[in-house]
């Protein structure tokens, strides 16, 4: 004779609620017909156009902010080599200037106006009063 045992019942899941409809897909789905294009049954992309949505505009966001970082790369490279360009003519001119200011340029500068470089020292003057 066999044993009695209870009878094990598979717990109950609750019930589902149901979906309520976005109201953004059904518009979406009026205007653009994609119950025509992927059938009624097969509505994925209808019940997912918020994900869909939402990774486009990160995609978007994404692009744009490379552009504008690939251009702030430009601008930066492109002023780097400015400021290099005007240091390197800033020095050329203080050589120049520490070149002209010695004596013996300006004697030939003022030797072309018929002047002549003084070759005694110079003599002190003493006022009394």
């Amino acid at each position: 004779m066999a044993l009695n045992t209870f009878k094990h019942q598979p717990p109950v899941k609750p019930a589902r609620r149901k979906r309520r409809p976005n109201r953004l897909a059904v518009w979406i789905n009026e205007v653009m017909g994609f119950d025509k294009l992927f059938g009624s049954d097969n509505a994925w992309p209808i019940r997912n156009i918020n994900r869909i949505l939402w990774v486009t505009l990160l995609l978007v966001l994404y692009i744009g902010l490379n552009h504008n970082a690939e251009r702030l790369v430009r601008r930066i490279h492109r002023t780097r080599t400015d400021v290099d360009e005007l240091r390197a003519q800033a020095t050329t001119l203080e050589a120049k200037l520490a070149q002209s200011s010695k004596q013996s340029e300006l004697s030939k500068r003022v030797f072309a106006d018929s002047l002549l470089d003084s070759q005694s020292p110079p003599t002190k003057l003493i006022v009394s009063e």
